[in-house]
Parts: C-alpha cells; structure tokens; sequence
C-alpha cells in the first residue's frame, strides 16, 4: 500500500504525492510556502512523520 500523507522527504524533494488532483497546483503552493518561511525563518513541522518529529522538542520542552 502506498502512503499518501506528506512527509519531510516529500517536501524537501518536492515530491507531490500521486493523488493529488493538480500537480501543477500543489507545486505552486510548496514554492509559496518556501518563500513564507524563507522571509519568516519558520519550519515546517509535518506532524504525522515520525522520522521528522523524533527530532523535534515536545511539551514540556520548547523553542524559544
């Protein structure tokens, strides 16, 4: 079974996952978020990768 959520190595590739029913739109709203957090300094947290959240801070740590 294929996986059709998003994960980390999805968006940095910019892999659109197969259905997705506008490629072409789906990649036009990844490089607008890029730009989003490029100008804002943010990341993108995507919740249900495990590999991506293993690495991040949880409560009752945080981020200053």
């Amino acid at each position: 079974m294929r996986r059709a959520h998003p994960s980390a190595s999805n968006w940095d590739n910019r892999r659109v996952p197969s259905i997705n029913s506008d490629k072409e739109s789906t990649v036009t709203s990844m490089l607008r978020i890029a730009d989003v957090m490029a100008k804002e300094k943010a990341q993108l947290w995507i919740n249900h990768d495990k590999a991506q959240r293993d690495t991040l801070k949880m409560a009752p740590a945080f981020y200053e």
